[in-house]
């Protein structure tokens, strides 16, 4: 926590494709050091308004692999067209048509035809304009000429007649073999080559990865701030967090149980200082957190296969060492020793109350946070506690107990959203067996730690689900929210890739850190802007939907899903570079059939969730020129 039949497939890309823009739509956090308010201090470090100090490291390699369009053999009596239009900065080239025969946007070196016809192969590499659109088919034939250059402008996706473009050569004869690419057969596919200046990237949607939950956000401490606000304002706010068309299409969201502090306490920051139910022994006041409340309402009867996970940053102040819901004196365990069946029987009580009462089912209870930390002391800025790793066992079983007491069935325990994946990896797995048992789901905050691959390993082999439940751009200083949003890319892409969670959620929407936000917003007036990281973000929450699996695709810097439906492939591509585009030729050969067309969406410096230029595939490929300083997605059709 912060301070936290014919269907089609999406790929997302975490770089940026140079397609034609013919729309704009809403637009992401960046990576780097220092945090700005609304963050978190750095480790050991009392949170000030800062907060601390976390981080990540966002591989930005770009894989190998891309993807050529398939070359037909040419037809008995019909010359084909080589090569097609090659068009200059900012073009796209495409298959060109040769009289009385067209090139099929094949690849390779002019593929053979019969008794001396040679096969066309489609378009060549675009060139490098701001404006340049997907570049479908293969590389040039052999025995075809550029069209001549023009400057500027975009090329049509479909085919474009290159003057100079027909490669003279005599009738093909029947069905020959492809020069380079291997032999093409009825129905068959032929080996894709990337495109020359483009790195081949392959999709492998055979070998399937997580199937995903979806994307969310904590409530604290900002459905607090919102909740203060009118009803209808509140309402076409949070339908923005929900909506999957024009907004974030969040489905899971995590609701803070807060502690509550001290009466006479004034240390915690605005909002930060969360009510707590129970001021004392006892005494319950089930309105304290109204605020907060009245925002969970809204989203689980709005949204869509909503998912709510109950969460605790400290347990009330009364029940603490230090009589503060921030922290003990020094760092240490915070809860009373005498207090942790109390403890249980305040969360298990908040939980039982929220599903009689308000017919909201918590799915999962979480006690915890970053509990092994050694930040959270008293009088500081927000609620926090620590726990050792034998403390940690102690209020997962209590916990556990209270609530087969009380026969809560339908709530499970997950733990322990440490602020570093290693910690989570190296604490989780020296857990007894019985604490294991107790559990239904491990979380974990990706701030900090290298061991994604093997947190994911450990909750695959004890059998549980995995969500990254936190992130931000923590420890990381950030130019302004648009670099916050290209350094987020990177993380969410890493993430999927090595982590492999069922969800992933951010830390807030609303933060007063400028990195840390989806928005500004005015609470005297009651108003919104959404700002790069609500596009970057949504470019990869409105295609890439609860349901879907997430495939291989061989590049660092991407991510690929199949649809629930498996109509789309969606590939998310980042290109964090600040002043070089990326060409890439997409290999799809393993999809069992595709479309005709790809969209495109793209979030820049200069775009916002942009709806670039659509693409026609040639053959079983495509190829893209990502700008830097970019996220795409693609959404491509696939057909049964």
């Amino acid at each position: 926590m912060k301070d936290n039949l014919e269907g089609r497939v999406v790929v997302l890309f975490a770089s940026t494709i140079l397609l034609g823009a013919c729309g704009t739509q809403p637009a992401g956090a960046g990576l780097g050091g220092a945090l700005s308010s609304g963050g978190r201090a750095g480790t050991g470090d009392q949170m000030g308004t800062g907060g601390q100090a976390k981080g990540g490291n966002t591989a930005n390699s770009s894989g190998s692999g891309g993807v050529a369009a398939t070359g037909g053999a040419s037809q008995a009596g019909g010359a084909t067209g080589s090569g097609g239009a090659v068009v200059p900065s900012g073009g796209q080239p495409t298959g060109g048509r040769a009289a009385g025969g067209q090139a099929s946007g094949g690849q390779g070196s002019g593929g053979r035809g019969g008794a001396g016809g040679f096969s066309g192969a489609g378009g060549a590499a675009g060139g490098s304009g701001a404006d340049a659109a997907i570049i479908t088919g293969g590389a040039p034939g052999s025995g075809g000429t550029s069209a001549d250059a023009r400057a500027g402008g975009d090329v049509p996706l479909s085919d474009a007649a290159g003057s100079g473009g027909v490669a003279g050569g005599g009738r093909g004869g029947s069905a020959g073999t492809m020069a380079t690419g291997g032999a093409t057969g009825a129905g068959g596919k032929t080996t894709v080559v990337a495109a020359p200046g483009t790195t081949l990237v392959k999709v492998d949607v055979n070998t399937k990865h997580q199937t995903f939950e979806g994307w969310g956000t904590s409530l604290a401490w900002w459905a607090y701030r919102i909740g203060g606000w009118s009803e209808s304002k509140r309402n076409q706010f949070l339908d923005l967090i929900v909506d999957p068309v024009a907004g974030l299409g969040y489905n899971v969201f995590r609701y803070n149980i807060g502690g509550g502090d001290a009466p006479g306490h004034n240390h915690m920051e605005a909002n930060r200082q969360m009510p707590g139910f129970e001021s004392s022994s006892g005494t319950w006041d089930w309105n304290a957190d109204s605020r907060q409340t009245s925002v969970l309402t809204r989203l689980v009867s709005t949204g869509k296969d909503v998912i709510i996970e109950a969460f605790s940053n400290s347990p009330p102040y009364w029940m603490t060492k230090s009589g503060c819901a921030s922290g003990n004196t020094d760092g240490s365990n915070n809860l009373k020793d005498d207090s942790y069946d109390t403890f249980a029987d305040y969360l298990t009580e908040v939980t039982k109350h929220y599903h009689d009462a308000l017919g909201i089912t918590f799915r999962t209870l979480e006690p915890m946070n970053e509990p092994n930390a050694n930040w959270w002391t008293a009088n500081g800025s927000q609620e926090g506690c620590h726990f050792s790793a034998a403390n940690q066992q102690q209020v997962i079983k209590a916990v556990s107990a209270s609530l087969g007491t009380k026969g809560i069935t339908d709530t499970h325990l997950s733990a322990s959203d440490e602020n570093s994946m290693d910690d989570a990896y190296s604490i989780i797995g020296a857990y007894d067996a019985t604490t294991l048992a107790a559990m239904a789901q491990i979380n974990v905050h990706s701030y900090a730690g290298s061991k994604r691959t093997q947190l994911r390993a450990l909750a695959t082999s004890k059998g549980k689900r995995l969500w990254q439940s936190e992130s931000g751009p923590l420890s990381v200083t950030l130019a302004d929210n648009a670099a916050a949003a290209i350094f987020m890319a990177g993380r969410i892409i890493q993430d999927l890739r090595d982590l492999q969670p069922e969800a992933w959620i951010e830390w807030q929407v609303v933060d007063p850190g400028e990195t840390w936000t989806s928005f500004t917003v005015d609470d005297s007036q009651q108003t919104w802007t959404p700002l790069k990281r609500f596009y970057m973000q949504s470019g990869f929450t409105r295609y890439i939907r609860p349901g879907a699996t997430f495939v291989d695709i061989n590049n660092a810097d991407m991510v690929a899903a199949l649809s629930a439906d498996g109509a789309t492939l969606t590939i998310v591509v980042r290109n964090g570079d600040t002043s070089g585009s990326k060409g890439f030729t997409f290999d799809l050969t393993s999809l069992p059939s595709l479309g005709t067309s790809i969209d495109a969406y793209r979030t820049s410096t200069s775009e916002d969730l942009a709806h670039l230029t659509s693409a026609s595939p040639q053959g079983w490929s495509f190829t893209a020129t990502i700008p830097a300083n970019s996220v795409t997605t693609f959404v491509v059709p696939v057909k049964s």
